[in-house]
């Protein structure tokens, strides 16, 4: 692989969405109230998950540059399930401005999607929102307001993300690749961990729809939060 593939995906992705600072504006100085703090919450959780996701494609990428297929693979897959926390957001946001659930029942989503964890124990730190709704939510909003498809649900972003979940166990798509049949000698050769089949590459691409997915809902959901809500300021990178 060259190095044009390594420069050209992590480098410029996010650039746009990035925010170097956010403080106080003054609606939001001395304020605790959920409510009034929400759009201050809520931006800095998207920020966080625009460092993630930047994260993961630079990782990936960097990993792939250098022949190291199934480590990047599974950064692939993780940012699958960072695109599908900011579509888990998005639905909520929607869901709420419709007047379909209560602010508290939003507020409530934001923390489990921020702070959820399963290894602190700390009753302040809320159970995560499990990877699969996740994942569910990020096809919701592309059948419901991407393709409109109208012969129903599909599973589009599930289906893919399934096959990477794959490379992430030590089943087949884990292993196989370590070795290849020969099948009139009988025997097995057996591969370095610098070994791609052509397969494997085509999973690594289906970070280009997570990554354009992830823009997507990212913008969606700033949008929204620019409309609604009271916002902090922010300060950019010239």
């Amino acid at each position: 692989m060259g190095n044009k593939t390594e420069t050209g995906v992590g480098n410029k992705v996010g650039t746009r969405q990035y925010i170097s600072k956010t403080s106080l504006s003054p609606k939001l100085v001395d304020q605790t109230y959920p409510k009034t703090l929400y759009g201050y919450n809520a931006l800095k959780f998207i920020q966080c998950l625009l460092y993630r996701s930047k994260s993961l494609i630079e990782g990936s990428t960097i990993l792939l540059n250098h022949k190291k297929v199934l480590p990047s693979l599974i950064c692939v897959r993780a940012h699958f399930e960072t695109t599908g926390s900011l579509a888990y957001l998005l639905k909520r946001l929607t869901t709420y401005y419709n007047g379909n659930i209560p602010f508290e029942k939003l507020d409530e989503d934001l923390l489990r999607l921020s702070l959820g964890a399963t290894t602190i124990e700390n009753k302040e730190c809320p159970d995560p929102i499990n990877a699969m709704n996740l994942i569910d939510a990020a096809d919701h909003i592309i059948n419901k307001c991407i393709t409109k498809d109208k012969s129903g649900p599909q599973r589009m972003f599930r289906d893919l993300y399934d096959v990477l979940s794959d490379y992430c166990h030590p089943n087949f798509h884990g292993v196989y690749g370590a070795s290849y049949i020969l099948h009139q000698e009988k025997a097995i050769i057996y591969h370095k961990t610098d070994a791609i089949n052509d397969s494997d590459l085509s999973s690594f691409f289906k970070l280009g729809m997570s990554t354009r997915l992830f823009i997507h809902f990212y913008d969606e959901v700033y949008g929204l939060l620019n409309k609604n809500e009271i916002m902090p300021l922010i300060e950019r990178c010239v």
